[in-house]
């Protein structure tokens, strides 16, 4: 009797070639900045920083 088995059971899953290494993303250390008032971390587009109210400018990239 022949018994079919998915590709994850079959132990081959983790020996796969791999042609691109994986880089790790900075999306979401890009996605924040420092507020000059309180050190703390805001989003890159936000006009007012959350914890101590003080205005933020948002940097264009050039």
């Amino acid at each position: 009797m022949l018994v079919g088995m998915s590709r994850s059971s079959n132990g081959k899953a983790g020996r796969r070639l791999r042609l691109f290494k994986r880089r790790e993303d900075d999306l979401l250390e890009r996605s924040f900045r420092s507020c000059p008032g309180c050190a703390a971390d805001v989003h890159v587009f936000a006009d007012v920083c959350r914890h101590c109210g003080g205005a933020l400018e948002i940097a264009l990239a050039g």
